[in-house]
This record gives structure tokens, C-alpha cells and sequence, in this order.
């Protein structure tokens, strides 16, 4: 009788603690909405609402524009703690601030399982500046397309790659809903099948595709320098498979001493800059490019690399 009882309340303890962290008391048409909770808040990035409001509002008012680029279809914005690549992934939002899009799809890490894509299955993302709605009609059209882009919320549970992103979104009141993916195998071809879906899944939704990455990790400052500007110098083709053979090779046989990847979201790169070309883009525009060593008491010894881009068509 006391084991059962013990079972009983082991399952009902468990049951209010997923509810609690993933569940609302809302319900929609009969569906019990899903809230995925802010994972690094207080770690990568303020915790507090008000610091982190002032925070992201001064990163980008320090932020450059570029002035007549032309049509922006995609970029790319660092993932790190905002002290280290904030200012980075400011450019890219200062930058395409203007755009208007009604689901900005944010590709985070490349996870190297077998699959496209993972979609989180949930209603909204959560940081302390509140919630943001997923497109959930468009990741479940993502499903339906191709069956090697999957909903998996343990890959996204204590993901950093996406959810640092979502505050510059917040912080600019910019009223649209976000589709989060993480990459799977990172191929030309899997990069090929995700844009395709994408394009296909958006109907007659304005889309922005926003490529979550870091560039090299753990080179030293002058050998992060060196790599990623051969790293850009690919991206800057335009060209996939020129892109994927050069990431490919440092992951196999890096050319620098403690290298080891050139860039840790090669899918989401590779996957912006097709959609982007499908869409007319010609053109891969670097704003900036830095390291941690650059930031203050970073260390120069083991740095990772941080660069903004925009996939435009001029």
C-alpha cells in the first residue's frame, strides 16, 4: 500500500513539474499550450528584464548601419555571452530592423545527428523580456514536407544558440513570430532539402532566415583572425560546396593549433545562403568581424570568432 502510494505521488510530482516548466493554463482550441522556458537568462545574458532592456537597447544604439545595401533575405549574428559578441550580433539586428517579416526562422548549432532539421515543439519561447510566439503552423507544414525535419524539445531544451537572439527581437517590439531550428547533419544537401521546405512551408508569409553562429573556437587571437577570414572569404563566394569543403577540412585536418571547428552552424549558414539566392541574392556582405580576445580581459590565447553578415541582393 505505501509502495503505491510513493508511485502515486512520484507520478504526480513529476506531472505538475513538467506542466509547471512547459505547460500554460490557457488552453487554445482544446490544445494545452507549451512554453519553453529561458535557459541561459543571468548566464549569456541579463536575467533581469530591465537589464537586459537597457543592455540590448545600448547595444544597439552603438550599432552601425549600412546605408543602401539593397534586399536583405537572410544573415548571420553571433551566439556568445553578450559581453563577448553582443555588439556583433547587434550590427545584424541594427541592420535588418527595418525589414518587415511576419516568421524570422533562426537556425541554431549544427548537432551532426541523422537528421535536416529539429523543430521545437512548443507554442512560445520565454526570456525575461516575456514570450514570443513559434510559428507552429508553419513547423508542422516543415514536418509534413519531409520527414527528416522532426520536433525534439530535448535538443532545444538548454539550447543557448537560439534563445540568445530573441531578446534583440523583444527589445525592438517587433511584432512577429519566430520558427527555431537546430541543425542536423550539416551537408550542401541537407542545407539544400531546409531551404527548399522553407520556401515551400512559408506560403505567402514574409520569412527572414537568420543563421545563429560562432566562427572558429579556440585558436589563438591572431590564428582566429587568419581563419574566419578565410572561413568569410567562402561564405563570401556564395558558393556551398566551396563553403562546406573548407569547413570540412578544418574539422578534419585544421591548419591551426587548437582549432577545432571553423564554424559551429555550417547548416544554418549553408541554408541561409541558399534560401537567399533562391530569393535573388547575389552578394554576402561582412560588416564585422572580432574574437573574444578582442573584448575586455578577453584571453588571447584560446579565443572564438564572432561575425555579422547579411545575404542581400544589391
Amino acid at each position: 500500500m505505501e509502495r503505491k502510494l510513493f508511485s502515486l505521488i512520484l507520478v504526480i510530482y513529476i506531472s505538475l513539474f513538467f506542466f509547471n516548466t512547459y505547460g500554460e493554463d490557457n488552453m487554445d482550441s482544446g490544445h494545452k499550450l507549451k512554453t519553453r522556458p529561458a535557459s541561459v537568462a543571468g548566464a549569456f545574458y541579463p536575467g533581469e528584464r530591465e537589464e537586459l532592456k537597457k543592455t540590448v537597447d545600448d547595444l544597439m544604439k552603438d550599432a552601425g548601419k549600412v546605408s543602401s545595401t539593397g534586399t536583405i533575405f537572410a544573415a548571420m549574428a553571433p551566439h556568445a555571452g553578450y559581453i563577448y559578441s553582443g555588439a556583433i550580433a547587434a550590427l545584424t539586428f541594427k541592420n535588418i530592423s527595418d525589414i518587415d517579416f511576419d516568421t524570422i526562422v533562426i537556425i541554431g548549432h549544427d548537432s551532426y545527428r541523422d537528421a535536416v532539421a529539429f523543430t521545437c515543439p512548443v507554442d512560445y519561447f520565454e526570456t525575461p523580456l516575456g514570450k514570443i510566439a513559434v510559428d507552429t503552423e508553419m513547423m508542422e507544414k516543415l514536418h509534413n514536407l519531409n520527414r527528416d525535419i522532426k520536433p525534439d524539445l530535448s535538443i532545444h531544451r538548454d539550447d543557448h544558440t537560439i534563445e540568445v537572439q530573441l531578446p534583440f527581437i523583444q527589445a525592438r517590439n517587433k511584432k512577429c513570430r519566430i520558427l527555431p531550428l537546430m541543425f542536423g547533419f550539416p551537408s550542401p544537401q541537407n542545407c539544400k532539402i531546409l531551404a527548399d521546405a522553407i520556401k515551400r512551408a512559408a506560403g505567402d508569409k514574409k520569412i527572414f532566415i537568420l543563421a545563429s553562429t560562432d566562427m572558429s573556437h579556440y585558436p589563438t587571437h591572431e590564428g582566429s583572425n587568419k581563419i574566419d577570414n578565410l572561413t568569410l572569404d567562402r561564405i563570401r563566394s556564395m558558393d556551398i560546396d566551396l563553403f562546406f569543403k573548407h569547413a570540412y577540412k578544418q574539422l578534419k585536418d585544421p591548419e591551426l593549433p587548437g582549432l577545432q571547428t571553423a564554424i559551429c552552424a555550417s547548416g544554418g549558414v549553408g541554408t541561409a545562403m541558399l534560401y537567399a539566392k533562391a530569393m535573388g541574392a547575389d552578394t554576402a556582405l561582412v560588416l564585422k568581424h572580432a574574437n573574444s580576445g578582442d573584448a575586455p580581459g578577453g584571453d588571447k590565447n584560446r579565443v572564438v570568432g564572432y561575425s555579422s553578415v547579411l545575404f542581400i541582393k544589391k
